[in-house]
């Protein structure tokens, strides 16, 4: 009985399958094109054709032939779409675009993609986000620069949490911008260069005389060698500079350089005050004016190497300030009526220099 079940059914199943043959497909009308299925004459709603042009199945609507597939996003584009079409969702759930299976960009609320937090510009929880998340750890934003030899610009966060930016800077330099260093430690980064002395230039924009660029300082090397000098100009290349679209206009040629670690084309300005009592100085003081019976204590010299005071005595009676070194190399704790004493520490010692 056994073998004779088997045998049924095998026969059964042979004749099933035999049966799906090219003469059991289906078939649809077809058209060679767009152009002679739209000239078909007395079509009624609900006709199918299929499209051979377009490899794939049309329906007419009672007005036009329409792709069924043609209210879904397809792989290879979509054609006809309105200004109402969109991608994405109508209910408060992100959407993603993913890759190898990870979420690299999402969409939505704060709040729907779980990134509120507790600190400000983070709290709110309608603000609505882009967010590229990467892979859940770091994440990269890149940009086309085919005019870049080497470093192609490129947003991106690290393993430690900095987020930087950094790309090409005339072609084959390098420039990054970001933040860096362990818990605690942080720190902001301005880089440029490569192999030379290539500047950080800030400049101000104005719209008038035709639009142009002024400068208003530039830190760069002292030089294009390796042990180059750090060099801080202000105010050094004044002159009005027409703006360049391309932005390929030099920063090098016909423009001065600091000649020395800094120059400043203009005016200084430092703190000054009268005396109303006792003061010790600090950070806070440059040049100090007596006025009466006052004495000045000067910060530890090994405190602040290299820093300069200068302390004018107009109270009509030397004053006592704290020892320092005299021309001669000796000592004293006496600023003089009448008299400017110019002290700069050394690191050591509060050494007169006038």
């Amino acid at each position: 009985m056994k073998i004779s079940l088997k045998i049924i059914f095998l026969f059964f199943s042979s004749v099933a399958i035999a049966q799906i043959d090219s003469n059991s497909v289906l078939g649809l009308p077809l058209v060679s094109s767009t152009t002679e299925m739209n000239s078909i004459n007395g079509a009624q709603e609900g006709s199918i054709v299929y499209n051979e042009s377009q490899k794939g199945i049309y329906i007419f609507n009672g007005t036009n032939w329409v792709s069924p597939s043609g209210s879904n996003w397809l792989i290879t584009g979509n054609n006809g779409t309105t200004s109402s079409n969109f991608l994405g969702t109508t209910n408060d759930i992100k959407m993603q675009i993913r890759s190898n299976n990870l979420p690299l960009l999402e969409f939505g609320r704060r709040q729907t993609l779980g990134l509120v937090q507790n600190f400000p510009d983070y709290t709110d929880t309608n603000q609505p986000l882009i967010h590229l998340n990467g892979n859940g750890n770091v994440a990269a934003l890149q940009f086309a620069a085919s005019g870049a030899s080497f470093y192609r610009p490129m947003f991106f966060t690290t393993a430690n949490g900095s987020f930087r930016l950094k790309g090409s800077s005339g072609g084959t330099d390098l420039f990054e911008i970001g933040s860096a260093g362990p818990a605690n430690d942080g720190r902001m980064e301005f880089i440029i260069g490569d192999d030379g002395n290539e500047p950080i230039v800030f400049k101000r924009y104005d719209y008038r005389n035709g639009r142009f660029h002024t400068e208003l300082f530039r830190v760069q090397g002292s030089n294009g060698g390796a042990n180059a000098k750090p060099r801080f100009g202000i105010n050094i290349n004044p002159q009005q500079v027409s703006l360049d679209p391309t932005y390929n206009d030099t920063s090098s040629s016909g423009y001065n350089v600091a000649n020395s670690t800094l120059q400043v084309g203009g005016s200084i300005s430092t703190a000054i005050l009268r005396t109303t009592s006792n003061i010790s100085l600090n950070e806070d003081h440059h040049t100090v004016i007596i006025t009466g019976t006052h004495n000045i204590t000067l910060p530890a010299a090994n405190s602040c190497s290299g820093r300069l005071y200068i302390i004018k005595n107009i109270s009509g009676n030397n004053r006592t300030i704290s020892t320092y070194k005299t021309l001669s190399n000796g000592n004293s704790t006496t600023v003089f009526n009448s008299t400017a004493l110019w002290l700069q520490s050394d690191g050591t010692s509060w050494q007169r220099i006038n």
